[in-house]
């Protein structure tokens, strides 16, 4: 048998192997999905999965039921999905914390690559450097100025992994010699913000909006490389000054690790379908953000791209897993 002949009954077999699970992925789904959300009812990340799944749920003519498995930053209910079966019908919605976590916990209960199947983002959004006004940090040059001419007289506020890994690499491209302080939410640290206590936090622009709005505190400049929809005036951190920061905090869709790329990719261009909807792309613009969409492929590579940058600034800013 000749080496072409070989080549050939050998590619044959693949595809025959590939198709049954080809099939599988055009029949999804023929029985109720559940979608873990891995944080509290009416945080960010069910907001989005509220937006977004149900209309999924319409496309797949199915009950998709959204279970909310809060706690200790998104691990415990992570850890469900991880567990699963890699049929499609235990899904979660997690946010970018999930390539953060590696680096503040000490022992995850799953492998944050080999467990997880990326499916695709479905809303991206900027986080945003927020100055207090009653602290006289109003624009980002005034909170610039102060803080090169009084080093390690000031502090930024966060609220979880992914605001303070944001905050981290702030302080390492800009070189400022500014320190953490942690609250265990957005609505303290936005009252201590509004008090003037501290000069700036971080958190994303849909929680400071109304802040914002009212002029009690001032989006200072956003992560990412563009200008936010609805929020032209505000300056990327390049733009500001400090480039680097250009990370954008995502809302995604995850299977069980081993899920058939047949599958993910199926999901995926369901996800791109309802995000293409007008309605749909109105609501992700009223709430200052962009639409995902990537293929798992490429989201695949973020995540491990992700995964590089937070090891690294975990290591510049001397974090410790805990």
């Amino acid at each position: 048998m000749s080496g072409m002949t070989r080549r050939g009954l050998v590619a044959a077999g693949v595809a025959l192997g590939l198709a049954p699970a080809v099939v599988r992925a055009q029949e999804f789904p023929t029985k109720q999905v559940r979608v873990v959300v891995p944080y509290p009812a009416g945080g960010g990340t069910d907001l989005v999965a509220r937006l977004v799944i149900p209309r999924l749920a319409d496309r797949w003519k199915q009950t998709v039921i959204i279970d909310n498995k809060g706690g200790a930053s998104g691990i415990l209910g992570s850890e469900i999905v991880a567990k699963s079966p890699p049929d499609g019908y235990t899904l979660l919605v997690t946010t970018s914390a999930h390539t953060i976590n590696p680096f503040t916990t000490k022992v995850l209960p799953y492998h944050t690559e080999r467990d997880f199947t990326p499916v695709t983002p479905l809303v991206q959004g900027a986080i945003a450097l927020v100055g207090s006004p009653k602290a006289g940090m109003d624009t980002m040059e005034k909170f610039m100025t102060a803080a090169r001419a009084n080093p390690g007289k000031y502090q930024f506020g966060s609220t979880e992994n992914t605001t303070r890994m944001v905050g981290e690499l702030f302080r390492v491209k800009s070189g400022l010699k500014i320190e953490n302080v942690a609250y265990k939410g957005a609505a303290p640290m936005m009252q201590e913000l509004a008090g003037g206590h501290i000069p700036v936090g971080l958190t994303s622009p849909l929680t400071v909006m109304a802040h914002h709005r009212a002029g009690t505190l001032r989006m200072l400049a956003v992560s990412g490389n563009k200008r936010l929809p609805g929020l032209e005036d505000i300056p990327t951190m390049a733009e500001a000054g400090v480039p680097g920061v250009d990370t954008l905090a995502w809302f995604s869709l995850f299977g069980p690790g081993k899920m058939s790329p047949a599958l993910a990719n199926r999901m995926r261009d369901d996800v791109v379908a309802v995000l293409a909807e007008p309605e749909m792309q109105a609501k992700i613009r009223d709430l200052s953000s962009l639409p995902g969409g990537e293929s798992p492929d490429a989201f695949a590579q973020r995540i491990r791209n992700e995964l590089v940058t937070w090891k690294e600034v975990a290591k510049l800013a001397g974090i410790e897993p805990e």
